[in-house]
């Protein structure tokens, strides 16, 4: 009889520590797990936020582009002195001011439509060993994004040979963006230029109507 009191109780006691064990084991990997997941936070969603808004920013914005078919004349008109050189030049400010506006509105809708993202990482690459790390089920990073936009136009002249000006009209597209995850946070600032216009004329660079400077 006191025999087996002694290992009902030994037995007690061994199961007790087994789901003890098991406990602890599972707290270390949780643990572990969650350090990994910070550290790849930290490393991989910044250069994929960056990457994922910078590619569809711009592909949404060349859409818009392709889609005004704005031309040099539809933003500028060259002013011709009497010997035939080009004087001045005039700007379209309604049209330019539209153009800001829509691109601004387009970049924000498009980041709008991915504010809610994800990244993939394989299951190994959390055990920290490089010959499973491209290995076993993906698990997902989920991070938001939410930003800012800016727009102006800026002409640049080039020389083009003996006597020959290019005209272009560039548009500069600035971005401030806020990538947050679970546990990791950041501001990423970058600005885009796109060719909109260009034109060749004779004659040295002359002035633009009403603009102090070569931004619009």
């Amino acid at each position: 009889m006191l025999y087996r009191k002694r290992y009902k109780r030994w037995r007690f006691k061994k199961r007790y520590f087994i789901i003890l064990v098991t406990v602890v084991l599972i707290g270390y990997c949780i643990h572990g797990f969650e350090s990994k997941i910070s550290t790849f936070s930290k490393s991989y969603v910044p250069s994929f936020a960056r990457r994922s808004a910078t590619e569809a920013i711009n592909d949404a914005v060349l859409q818009k582009l392709d889609e005004l078919g704005l031309g040099y004349a539809d933003l500028a008109t060259l002013k011709y002195g009497s010997s035939g050189d080009v004087k001045a030049i005039e700007t379209n400010s309604a049209t330019i001011n539209q153009l800001k506006a829509t691109v601004t509105r387009v970049a924000q809708d498009e980041l709008t439509k991915i504010k809610h993202s994800a990244i993939k990482i394989p299951l190994g690459a959390f055990t920290g060993l490089s010959l499973i790390a491209n290995y076993g089920p993906d698990i997902k990073l989920t991070y938001c994004m939410t930003g800012s936009f800016n727009s102006r136009l800026e002409s640049v002249f080039e020389s083009a040979g003996i006597n020959n000006t290019i005209h272009h009209i560039r548009l500069i597209v600035s971005a401030e963006i806020v990538t947050a995850s679970v546990d990791y946070e950041d501001t990423m600032s970058f600005e885009t230029d796109f060719e909109i216009a260009q034109t060749v004329f004779t004659g040295d660079v002359p002035t633009i109507y009403g603009r102090n400077s070569s931004v619009y």
